[in-house]
C-alpha cells in the first residue's frame, strides 16, 4: 500500500479512536496533565523563543502553557498560513486579539510591515493526529508543519503534544517527514528512540 494511503487510513482510525475515548471532561483533564508535564520538562525562562499552536479539532490545548510562558517573559509565536502553503510565525503578546485564518483557526495579528520569524526558536511545539515513539508524526495532510520543520536547524527542539491514545506503534513516513525530538502526553515525557537504536 502507498505511504499516503497508509497515512490516510491511520488518520481515519485515530480520529475514530479519539471520538470514542475523548469526552469533553476527559480531554480537559488529560490536556491539563499533559501541559503540566510539558511545563515541568520545558520550564519557562525569560527571553526564550517558543513557537506554539492554537489547538483545534481534538488537539491538546496549549492555553496553560501560553499563560505560564507569557507570565514568565517567554517570547511566544503562533503560525499564520502564508502564500505558497507555508507557515509564518508572528509574535503573540498579552492582550492581542486573534484573527481567523483560512481554515477557521485563530491566528496572531499581522500588523502592516511586520516580518515573520522563521528561525531562531528554542522550542517548537507541534500538534498532530498520531505519533510514535521514534518521533514520527502524522498531521492533517496539508504538509504545513513538515515544510516549516524541514527548514529549521537540528538544534531547535521539536516537541509533540498529544493525548496518550494518539500514540501508535508506527507512523508511516515519506522522505520529507521531519521527526520530533520528544513527545509529551498526559502520561508524561516520551523520549524519542533513535532509528539506529537496537
Amino acid at each position: 500500500m502507498h505511504v499516503e494511503e497508509l497515512k490516510e487510513r491511520l488518520r481515519q482510525e485515530t480520529r475514530i479512536r479519539v471520538r470514542k475515548v475523548a469526552g469533553e471532561l476527559f480531554s480537559r483533564r488529560a490536556a491539563e496533565r499533559a501541559q503540566g508535564h510539558f511545563l515541568r520538562e520545558f520550564p519557562p525562562m525569560r527571553g526564550m523563543r517558543v513557537a506554539l499552536y492554537f489547538a483545534v479539532r481534538g488537539e491538546v490545548s496549549t492555553e496553560k502553557i501560553r499563560c505560564e510562558y507569557l507570565a514568565s517573559g517567554v517570547h511566544l509565536y503562533y503560525p499564520r498560513v502564508a502564500k505558497g502553503g507555508t507557515l509564518a510565525f508572528y509574535p503573540h503578546r498579552v492582550g492581542d486579539v486573534w484573527e481567523t485564518g483560512p481554515y477557521g483557526i485563530p491566528e496572531p495579528p499581522c500588523p502592516p510591515g511586520a516580518r515573520p520569524r522563521r528561525d531562531g526558536f528554542d522550542v517548537v511545539v507541534v500538534p498532530g493526529i498520531a505519533f510514535d515513539r521514534k518521533g514520527r508524526r502524522l498531521g492533517h495532510g496539508y504538509g504545513y508543519y513538515d515544510r516549516f520543520l524541514g527548514e529549521l536547524p537540528e538544534s531547535v527542539l521539536r516537541v509533540g503534544l498529544a493525548y496518550a491514545h494518539q500514540v501508535v506503534p508506527e507512523v508511516p513516513v515519506d522522505a520529507w517527514d521531519v521527526p520530533l525530538h520528544a513527545l509529551v502526553t498526559e502520561d508524561g515525557l516520551i523520549r524519542v528512540a533513535s532509528e539506529d537504536a537496537p
